[in-house]
């Protein structure tokens, strides 16, 4: 499993570069694509609001674990 993290939003952002060079390198690995939700986010404190929207360090490796999961 092939796991990106950002600070921006999934569209078009590192995840989407790395799964179109897999694409164009003929690769099909697993990927899981962290961002920001697609909607306005609330100014404030960054760590809270990196909490509130999962990435955070226990909420990557919530979603990795239900990734791996779910693929198991």
């Amino acid at each position: 499993l092939l796991v990106t993290v950002e600070e921006g939003c999934v569209q078009g952002g590192a995840g989407s570069a790395v799964a179109e060079a897999l694409a164009a390198a003929g690769l099909a690995k697993p990927l899981l694509m962290l961002g920001l939700p697609d909607q306005f986010i609330e100014h404030g404190d960054p760590a809270k609001l990196l909490s509130l929207c999962g990435l955070d360090a226990a909420g990557i490796e919530k979603a990795i674990r239900e990734r791996l999961a779910a693929t198991a």
